[in-house]
Order: C-alpha cells, then structure tokens, then sequence
C-alpha cells in the first residue's frame, strides 16, 4: 500500500460524488496513534467546499468499498484523516520483501536521467576537516540513494588550485622547508601554519633552496591531494571525477563563456571593471567577474564551470555547499540561467557547519592557525561507520554537534553501534534458525498471520515504510531520514527480542518469527549501504 494508491482512491470518491477537493496530500503516519498513513483533505475541503461537512466526507470514505477492505479504521482527529490498514496487508510486506531481498525499497523513479553531483570541494591547502566530512558524507549517501531510486549518478570533486590561497600554500611551504634547514623565513600572517606542512617539507630533499614558490605549491598540492583522496577512500568516498579548476582556466573555457553572456547582452563595463547582469535573474545586484587589475573574481571561472556542466548533458545538477557560500547561492543560479539552463535543474544545498564535543567539552578549532581536529584524526578516533552515522543523522541545513566521547561508545548509547548490533543478532537467530532445522522454504511457507503480538505488527508497519522513506529522501534530496529511521527500526528489534524468542519449540511461530527477523535484516542492511556503513558479521 502506498500514499499515492490511497490519494488516487480518495480522489475518485470525491469526483464521482461531485465534490470539488483542490490540491491534498496523504502522507505515512508520524505516530502509530495516527495510524498507518493521515490526509488533509478535510482541512483542504473546508476551504474549497463549505456546502459539504466533515462528517458527510468522512461518511463518504469510510463506506467506500475499498476502503473496507483494506482499513481496520478510518478516523479523523485535529483535523486530519487517519487510516489504520488491516493486518492482512500487513502481513504482505514479508512476502515483498523476501521475494525482492536487497532490492526491497528500489525504484525507476529517476527514469534513468543524469545527475552530477559535485561536493566536498576542499582546497588543496590542508587536511579535510570534519566540516568536508560531513559534506563527503552526505554526498556519497545522497549519490547512493539516487542510484537506488534510478538516476544514473556522477560524483565530482572540484579541485579549486588556482588563486591568492595557492600561492599562498607555495610561500608557506617553502617557508618551512627552509626553516628546517636553520634559514630564516617568514610565515605569512594569512598563509598556512598547520603542523602538516612540516610533514610535507620533511619529504624535500636538500638542494631545493632556491627553487621558486611555484615549484612549493604544485610539491604541496600534490601531496595534499593524496592525502584528501586516502581520507575520502577511508570515509568510503570514491569519486568518478576530479575537476582541476587550473586545467579549465588554461583551456580558454572563461573567456569563451564570457564572450557568451556578452553575446547575449550580459556583460558590460564600468568602474574598468566587466560586470554581469544578474539582476536580471534574480540577483539582488549586478556581480563584477574581472577587476580592475584584470584578474578573475571567483564567479568567472564557477559560470565556466557550471557551463561544462551544461555541456556534459546532466538533466540535474547538485552542488553541496559550506555556510560560507550561503550568499553565492543567488548569483549562481542567476549565471546558469543566464546560460539557459533552468535553475530548478540546479539543486544547492547547504550543509551546515559541525561542532566536535568531549562529553560538555566544546574543542576549539582554527583551519588557518592549523588547530583543528581533521578528518582522518576524528576516524582515527571513532571510526568512519560512527562519523557517518553522526553526520548524517541530522538535517544538512541543520547545525550538528558532534560527541566524540558517545560515538566512541560500544554501548546503546551510541546509536550506530546499537544500529550494527542489531543487524549482528538478526544474522545471528537465522544462523540459530538454520541450525534447529529451520530450511528456506519453511521460512517462505510460514503463516505470517501467526505475528500477532502488538511489537510483531510494529515491526511489520515500520518495515513497509523504507521503501516511502527512501523515496523521501531521493525527491527532497535530503539523505536524514534514513538515520533515525533505522535507529527506530533497531530500537524495536531490540526490545522485542528482550520479551520474545524468535525459535522456540513451536515450529509454526518459530517459521513465522525467522521470516521476520529475514526481512529485519534485509531492511537494515538496505539502509545502512544507502548510508555507506559497514554490514559486522560479527561484534
């Protein structure tokens, strides 16, 4: 039973008793006291329709014949329009589940369109943060959910290698190189002081003195990348593409996609300066791409960029942003439909910033003084699975504060543990199963109405979610439902094996319960691959 089955069903009962209804929505239910899915309709009737009263609408739904059929009960409280579906249909979602195993949940919703979704995008001047890490996880959970519902996904990182923080890293590196060799030099006040850089200066053999800072940079730039990339392979962050923004600026692309805009009247001069007209989009001013000095600002090369995009045939584009850029929003997608491509066809999210915590302790952190707690440090410690988990437990646009001390935890303190061990101790009772006998087909033949017990049916409703729930987050593009979703699913499991043995001496409910905790298990493995975490054997 899905939502749009129950809308498409609401909807022919109003037309055929010619009541005009207007836009509504049916939606999974948030509670289990509000049943199994709730509607508007009737505050969305009390607008539209005054000549007909509540009571007669509910009358009207709840004689409908398939309604009754598939509904316990249909109730209205604060408004709303709850159904509560029998448990025969319920007890369907085993079937569904063990016939389509790790493609339980899976659709063709994206139609096979192309996306591209470019995110993380740290500057090669140091070590991912953990403000990158959760960008990096979303990403990679976001690109995972997609797929899984049918587009056909690219991940790419833009690596920005041109500009002032460039040559900066060049003269801070060699600053240190000589440094270690008893030559003074100075640091610049606004270049790069982190401990890394020692490391990187400490691989330069001598005679390197008086090779330029060109030579520093492009040393420095290399090795941070290895290191982005082995951070990012750890994370479990595998991109497609890497996008080099100083390849793009020596083909030529920015002077071509400016001399574009001016074709089309979009580029003027004042101030000896060459400005865009994205006020004519939607910018709330028009935005300088070369000053004065006739060096780029940092929109003319990201429209060049954002035109390559265009021109690699991507039916979506998806940029994942630090709150730093919040303010760029604007007059991008002012750029790319200036390019005419519609800006609908350009998602930008932004993922908020991360504050790490020991227990009350809030840590300080400064990315340009070098204090911070890295990426690789912060796995390290809690390992990739639990800051995966904890950063995507949390809406993106949301701030998130992150204690080291419970995701050290091997305890249910520490949901992404509690999340693991659950999947450990359902693969456990099937291996138990499988030992007193219990076959495959005993499993599939069972008598699913034997799960009469209140938790057995919430476990059941709560797994015919997941498919809803991933489709949520493929649509809103938005990958913190599936977290706490699981962690709930895995709460209930828990407390259910607490009251119940699953096989026990009746073969009947033992088959029943086995084929249950199959589907538990299929369930959280589904989730947690969508979430790129690890599936234990063991724990």
């Amino acid at each position: 039973m899905k939502a749009e089955e129950i809308k498409a069903k609401i909807s022919k009962i109003l037309s055929d008793s010619k009541i005009y209804y207007g836009n509504f929505s049916v939606f999974p239910s948030s509670k289990k006291e509000f049943g199994d899915f709730s509607t508007n309709i009737l505050l969305k009737i009390r607008h539209t329709e005054k000549s007909i009263s509540s009571e007669k609408l509910i009358s009207l739904i709840q004689n409908d014949r398939w309604m009754k059929e598939n509904f316990e009960r249909i109730e209205e409280k604060n408004g709303f329009l709850n159904f509560f579906l029998k448990n025969t249909l319920i007890y369907s979602v085993i079937n569904e589940i063990l016939s389509k195993g790790q493609d339980y949940g899976k659709s063709a919703a994206g139609n096979g369109k192309k996306v591209l979704i470019e995110f993380v995008s740290a500057n090669p001047t140091g070590p991912l943060t953990i403000a990158h890490g959760r960008q990096a996880a979303f990403g990679e959970a976001l690109s995972r959910i997609l797929g899984f519902c049918g587009w056909q996904v690219t991940k790419e990182y833009y690596i920005n290698d041109c500009g002032r923080q460039m040559d900066l890293l060049g003269i801070s590196l060699k600053s240190r190189y000589l440094r270690l060799r008893g030559i003074s030099a100075e640091i610049p006040e606004d270049g790069y002081h982190g401990e890394y850089l020692n490391e990187i200066a400490k691989k330069l053999p001598d005679g390197y003195e008086a090779r330029d800072t060109r030579f520093f940079e492009e040393f420095a730039k290399q090795e941070i990348m290895a290191r982005i990339k082995n951070d990012l392979k750890e994370l479990g962050v595998i991109f497609e593409s890497w996008f080099s923004e100083n390849e793009l600026r020596k083909s030529g692309k920015v002077e071509e996609t400016i001399r574009m805009l001016e074709n089309k009247g979009l580029i003027y001069q004042k101030d000896n300066a060459i400005w865009f007209r994205s006020t004519l989009y939607g910018d709330d001013k028009d935005r300088v791409i070369r000053k004065k000095d006739m060096t780029y600002t940092y929109l003319a090369p990201d429209i060049a960029y954002h035109q390559n995009k265009i021109e690699r045939g991507y039916d979506l584009l998806v940029n994942l942003w630090g709150p730093d850029h919040a303010g760029y929003v604007a007059r991008i997608k002012a750029a790319v439909n200036a390019l005419g491509f519609s800006p609908e066809k350009l998602q930008i999210i932004i993922v908020q910033l991360t504050t790490l915590y020991r227990g009350k302790e809030k840590i300080s952190m400064s990315t340009r003084k070098g204090q911070f707690i890295t990426l690789k440090q912060l796995m390290d410690e809690v390992g990739p699975d639990a800051a995966k988990f904890f950063f995507l437990f949390r809406k993106a646009d949301s701030h998130l504060d992150f204690d080291i001390e419970i995701a050290r935890k091997k305890t249910e303190e520490n949901p992404i543990y509690y999340i693991q061990y659950a999947y450990v101790r359902a693969k456990h009772i099937l291996q138990f199963a499988k030992e007193k006998g219990i076959k495959e087909t005993d499993i599939m033949r069972a008598d699913f109405s034997l799960l009469r017990e209140s938790v057995e049916i919430e476990i059941l409703k709560k797994l015919k979610r997941f498919p809803s729930i991933v489709q949520k987050a493929a649509m809103n593009l938005e990958v913190s439902t599936i977290a706490p979703y699981i962690l709930d699913l895995s709460k209930t499991f828990h407390s259910y094996y607490q009251k119940f043995r699953v096989v026990n001496e009746d073969l009947q409910i033992s088959c029943a319960r086995t084929a249950m905790v199959k589907c538990l298990l299929v369930v959280i493995g589904a989730a947690l691959e969508l979430l790129g975490i690890s599936k234990p054997e063991k724990m």
